[in-house]
Formats: structure tokens, C-alpha cells, sequence
């Protein structure tokens, strides 16, 4: 039996692409398992991720619970309970959408899952705050003395012909992740976001080949359990 995984996807800075990363893995995940269960779970008080996802999605695959800066008691009860019990479903991938800002009151459901998705771009006005961002993460891990959630970030709006990430390889090697395939150019997918109608409107594109590339390497390194093995193994 293989547990279900959760992916946290999330950063202290805003305007990184979260939720179009997570809308775009949730579809392409969920056209590549058809026979699995893959969720949405929108956190940020925005809503962005759930209004995109809700036209293509059923009523038990996507869920809007919004977690602000105050704490919201309902939400993080139900959130705590929806994530146990997917994480118990044999197969299911779930992706937890977040809001800008600190860890704050989402933190637990952070250490619940498997991977927390990291999107930046190699701007150092993003990188700053994101490396604090996992800098705090290592710190919860070290504290409770668990290897889970792996980190992968990911770099977007990179340039399509740019091949050396020396500034985040080096950036990266302050904290405990693992960088991902990149992500040239978001626009393509916001020209889409007023209208989101998934994966398929976007096909034949760079960003099409790209969030197809990324999410492999999900299914590779962490709906597998390769890096839990990985790092059981170092």
C-alpha cells in the first residue's frame, strides 16, 4: 500500500507564482492518475487557486479554508482533518495552496506533508525572503527531529535559454532543498488565469512542456517516496 502524499506549496514572499503552480500541478496530476484521488486545498484568503480549480473540479476534490493572519479555529480543525485523512488514503495526492507571509498558523499542516513546493525567482529581491522561508522550516524540522517535509524549490520566470542556476545553487546551499526543473515564464498561464480552463488550453507551449517536466519530477521524487527513501538512507 502506498500512504497518500501532500504537497505544501508555499512562500513567505507573495507574487512567486504559488497558485498558478498549484492549480496547473493539481490538473496535470490529476489528467496523469485518473484513477486517483488528487485534492485542492485553497488556504490563502485570496482564493485565487480555488476559483480557477472549482469549474473543473467535483465538490470532494477541491476545498476553500482560508487561514489568515488571525486564527481561524474552523478552518485549521477542518483543514487538519482533511489532510489526516487523505494522507491515510491509499494513492491520494493532495496540494495545499498557502498565502503570502510567515508560516504563522499553517506550520502544522506544513510538517504534515511530504514536500513543500518552494516557487522563486533568481531575483535576489525573492531569493532574500526565500531563504528565510526555509531557513524556518529547517529550524521546525530540526526542533520536532524529522527529515519530513522535503523541500524543493522551484525557479521561475527564469530566461528560456538561461542553463547555469549557480546564484541559487549557491543561495540554496545555506539551507536543507533540492532545486526542481525551472519554469521560464508564467505568463502564458496568468493570460489564461480570468478564463483558467487547465492543462490542455495551454498545450503546446513552453510553459505546457515545463509544468509536464515538473510534474514528473514530482511523481519521481516524491509521489514514488524516492526522496523519503533518499533521505532515510543518508
Amino acid at each position: 500500500m502506498n500512504s497518500g502524499k501532500a504537497i505544501f506549496v508555499g512562500n513567505i514572499k507573495g507574487g512567486v507564482g504559488k497558485s498558478t503552480l498549484a492549480v496547473y500541478l493539481t490538473d496535470y496530476l490529476r489528467a496523469r492518475y485518473e484513477r486517483r484521488p488528487v485534492m485542492l486545498l485553497d488556504t490563502d484568503p485570496q482564493g485565487t487557486a480555488f476559483e480557477m480549480m472549482r469549474p473543473l473540479s467535483r465538490a470532494d476534490d477541491i476545498k476553500f479554508l482560508p487561514i489568515g493572519d488571525r486564527y481561524d479555529g474552523v478552518s485549521m480543525t477542518t483543514l487538519d482533518g482533511i489532510l489526516r485523512r487523505m494522507l491515510s488514503e491509499e494513492d491520494s495526492v493532495t496540494i495545499v495552496d498557502t498565502g503570502a507571509g510567515k508560516l504563522g498558523n499553517v506550520w502544522q499542516m506544513a510538517m504534515l506533508c511530504s514536500t513543500v513546493l518552494v516557487p522563486t525567482s533568481m531575483s535576489w529581491t525573492d531569493l532574500r525572503p526565500t531563504i528565510d522561508f526555509i531557513k524556518e522550516l529547517d529550524d521546525r524540522k530540526e526542533d520536532y527531529g524529522v527529515v519530513n517535509p522535503h523541500v524543493i524549490v522551484v525557479p521561475n520566470r527564469t530566461s528560456p535559454s538561461q542553463k547555469n542556476f549557480g546564484q541559487l545553487a549557491e543561495a540554496l546551499e545555506e539551507v536543507n532543498a533540492i532545486m526542481a526543473p525551472p519554469i521560464s515564464d508564467l505568463s502564458i498561464a496568468r493570460s489564461h488565469g480570468r478564463d483558467f480552463s487547465g492543462f490542455s488550453a495551454v498545450s503546446g507551449t513552453r510553459f505546457s512542456e515545463e509544468i509536464q517536466r515538473l510534474g514528473e519530477f514530482i511523481i519521481d521524487y516524491v509521489i514514488s517516496g524516492e526522496l523519503d527513501r533518499i533521505y532515510q538512507g543518508a
